[in-house]
């Protein structure tokens, strides 16, 4: 980019941050109280006690819940994580429920600052590209909602840069604690899985499919098969298939489907994308455009990703200045801003969301540029 274009962006950044610290800074004590946060700090409580058995039991959590929000929270809503993901949040049951709030929110800065560290270090950018980042991140609205709401999308990022650290190194304890934290959500583990598996890096792949049956079968520490099975009915019950709000394409196109149809679209496409995606990361195995667009793809074709996932976007879009460094796209950055503006424009809950539309049309115009500068003749020198 030019130099009054970089001005330029750097100025939109900075508002961005601006912006978000306003709206985390300014949230109130009900807000914080009613937030995620509480429902998974409630199931760490239960676990320190002694009672995993609980946690997916709305009788038992909804009460609890109720006591260490000041009624501030809806009773009815359940956890419905693997139980591994309350584990994090243990030791911060000592502390009252605020306290820990803001303490879990100084834990997702660092776990943010963390992965673009590591971003930095296996794909290099430069010295100042993880500050630059870093300040992009800030002003990412996807961040903004993931530090009002406490969820643990930076966990999930870690584990997104940590496959991606697997990738380029072949590193099986890499991929196996990749694996672990990105299974938390696991709708967005196959496109990372499909990667290593198109390199045939084989140790790194089991590694990653190890750490996440790990974590899935976690939910048995909460009393064996039932426990699982109480995990995957309060997953339904916290309205899993309800796609509207969603920032992946099911959700622009669900308000145009009746009944159950968006939830059966959404795995239907997923599942295609993927189906699709595994020959051509066969094909170019090693292509960082293909990762690219697996790390994208992962976000825009998921069954459910709610706006602070789209944190995980961080990765496409290092991956895309990677491409921009060598040369084969134009800077992603106008695509960066784009879909923030989209996403702030979703978080105002429209009738259709953008982001995903904007997230697509960004890596269509991006593989398409890629394609292009490919099949230009190489430069031939001229004799002097």
């Amino acid at each position: 980019m030019t130099g009054r274009w970089q001005r330029w962006t750097m100025a939109v950044a900075v508002g961005f941050v601006i912006a978000g610290l306003l709206v985390v800074g300014r949230e109130s004590s009900l807000a914080r109280r009613s937030a995620d946060f509480t429902i998974t700090y409630s199931a760490a409580l239960l676990i320190r006690e002694g009672r995993p058995d609980a946690i997916y039991q709305t009788d038992q959590l909804g009460p609890l819940m109720l006591r260490l929000s000041d009624n501030a929270i809806d009773p009815r809503l359940p956890f419905d994580a693997p139980l591994a993901g309350a584990l994090p949040l243990v030791p911060l049951t000592f502390l009252p429920l605020e306290v820990a709030f803001h303490a879990w929110q100084l834990i997702t800065l660092l776990l943010l600052c963390l992965s673009l560290v590591l971003m930095g270090r296996w794909l290099p950018l430069g010295r100042r590209a993880p500050a630059i980042a870093l300040l992009g991140l800030l002003g990412f609205p996807a961040t903004w909602a993931l530090l009002s709401e406490g969820q643990s999308t930076a966990l999930l990022l870690l584990g997104a840069v940590l496959l991606i650290g697997a990738w380029c190194r072949d590193s099986w304890r890499l991929a196996f604690v990749g694996g672990l934290l990105l299974a938390l959500k696991p709708q967005y583990l196959p496109a990372y899985l499909i990667l290593l598996g198109a390199r045939r890096q084989w140790r790194a792949l089991g590694a990653a499919m190890g750490g996440a049956v790990v974590v899935g079968l976690s939910p048995m520490l909460a009393g064996g098969p039932s426990g699982l099975l109480a995990m995957v009915w309060s997953a339904l019950d916290a309205g899993q298939g309800v796609v509207r709000y969603n920032e992946s394409l099911i959700a622009t196109i669900a308000p145009l489907l009746p009944g159950p149809l968006p939830t059966i679209v959404g795995f239907a496409m997923w599942g295609v994308v993927l189906a699709v995606l595994t020959p051509i990361a066969i094909r170019h195995r090693s292509s960082i455009a293909v990762a690219t667009l697996a790390t994208g793809i992962a976000i825009g074709f998921s069954p459910h990703a709610l706006p602070y996932d789209t944190v995980l976007l961080v990765v496409p879009a290092w991956l895309g200045f990677v491409l921009y460094r060598a040369g084969a796209v134009p800077s992603p950055a106008p695509a960066c801003l784009a879909i923030a503006l989209a996403l702030l424009v979703d978080l105002g809950r429209p009738l259709v969301n953008l982001a995903p539309v904007v997230l697509l049309a960004c890596l269509a115009w991006y593989g398409r540029a890629v394609w292009i500068r490919r099949r230009r003749p190489p430069r031939v020198a001229q004799a002097a």
